[in-house]
């Protein structure tokens, strides 16, 4: 497989790259699916890669060097270390509230009930956000203040590595809006298959798709599971509040009466051009065309001769230099009386006293 190659400080992957077998992922999750009281180990493994996208580096023109960011105060222009690097929440203009990791476990480990928190989209505004109560209720409580029961928030176990179904909804239930990041749901051991089996099957005949939660990367999402080949494919989805209501962009688009035969002419078009979905149609035109120009411009560059790999005599003979240099090092041993000293040994005696 053809490696990536840098030419200053772009990411060129040959598009070679895409003919060829590439290897399973490894997963990037591991636990239980569970279904009631019927589970089995699996393992989530992504169904998209970002392996063949072309990526630059920001480099200096001039030397052809990667570059490196600072940190750096915005008021003051003052050089940051990293150790002072920290999180905050913006509630005015250079004003922030400070959010440590302790925050972040206590959000995740506990959870208010249904209905408790409005998740309607809020109405568009021009000031900065406010404080949530939630952050208030907690300076309070780290300020020594009581915090009183019933106050809303259920601490729920922490669960990291089990997708329970909670309901089943029909296939297509769910808006495409909601759609966040496939994966493939496998398998992971030989005594879980016929109950993963069970699971897909049952849902395949159904007709539906499964709702549930999973915790990836510390944070708890909603999951669509439904059947897929003999396979499982799950989806996080995003959250209700994230996804914005389309009143406020259609609300003003009015409603027309068209000719009948402008409709159908309309129709005729689309007939003529409807096809079965096929992947190619994804094609990164701009990616291709970017590889393209890249590959010319690595070929007008200088080519570089091969590194000469060492011989395995040279390192032989260095080896023989090197135990050579070594008794050459060693003090001569003072001749014994009695002339049994070697000829060897004598010879620099008689030169210093010739000297």
């Amino acid at each position: 497989m053809l490696a990536a190659r840098y030419v200053q400080g772009l990411t060129i992957v040959p598009t070679v790259a895409m003919e060829v077998a590439v290897p399973a992922s490894r997963a990037f999750w591991k636990g239980y699916l569970k279904l009631s009281f019927v589970s089995c180990p699996v393992a989530l493994y992504p169904a998209t890669s970002a392996a063949e996208r072309v990526s630059f580096r920001q480099v200096n023109r001039r030397t052809g060097h990667r570059l490196r960011h600072k940190l750096v105060d915005s008021v003051t222009g003052e050089a940051v270390d990293s150790s002072n690097k920290a999180r905050g929440y913006e509630v005015g203009e250079n004003e922030f509230l400070l959010v440590e990791d302790r925050d972040l476990e206590r959000a995740r480990s506990e959870r208010l009930p249904p209905g408790a928190v409005e998740l309607a989209e809020p109405p568009p505004r021009a000031s900065p956000p406010t404080v949530p109560t939630e952050l208030h209720e907690q300076d309070r409580e780290e300020n020594g203040h009581d915090n009183e029961e019933g106050d809303g928030v259920v601490p729920r176990p922490e669960n990291t590595r089990t997708i329970e179904i909670e309901r089943f909804l029909q296939a297509g239930q769910i808006d495409a809006r909601y759609f966040e990041k496939p994966y493939y749901v496998v398998p992971r051991e030989e005594i879980g298959q016929e109950s993963f089996a069970v699971i897909r099957d049952a849902m395949a005949r159904e007709g539906v798709i499964g709702l549930a939660r999973v915790v990836l990367s510390s944070r708890e999402r909603p999951f669509l599971i439904e059947s897929m080949d003999r396979g499982l494919r799950g989806v996080t989805l995003r959250f209700s509040n994230e996804v914005r209501s389309p009143e406020h962009h259609f609300s003003e688009i009015p409603q027309m009466k068209l000719p009948p035969e402008m409709m159908k002419l309309a129709q005729h078009i689309i007939r003529t051009k409807s096809a079965q979905f096929d992947p190619s149609m994804l094609e990164d035109r701009y990616r291709t065309a970017l590889v393209r120009i890249l590959r010319k411009k690595q070929v007008k560059r200088p080519t570089e001769g091969p590194a000469v790999k060492p011989s395995q005599e040279n390192v032989i003979n260095l080896m023989d230099a090197l135990r050579r240099s070594i008794a050459a090092e060693r003090p001569a041993k003072p001749s014994p009386k009695g002339g049994g000293a070697k000829g060897s040994a004598r010879h620099p005696a008689r030169a210093r006293g010739a000297g």
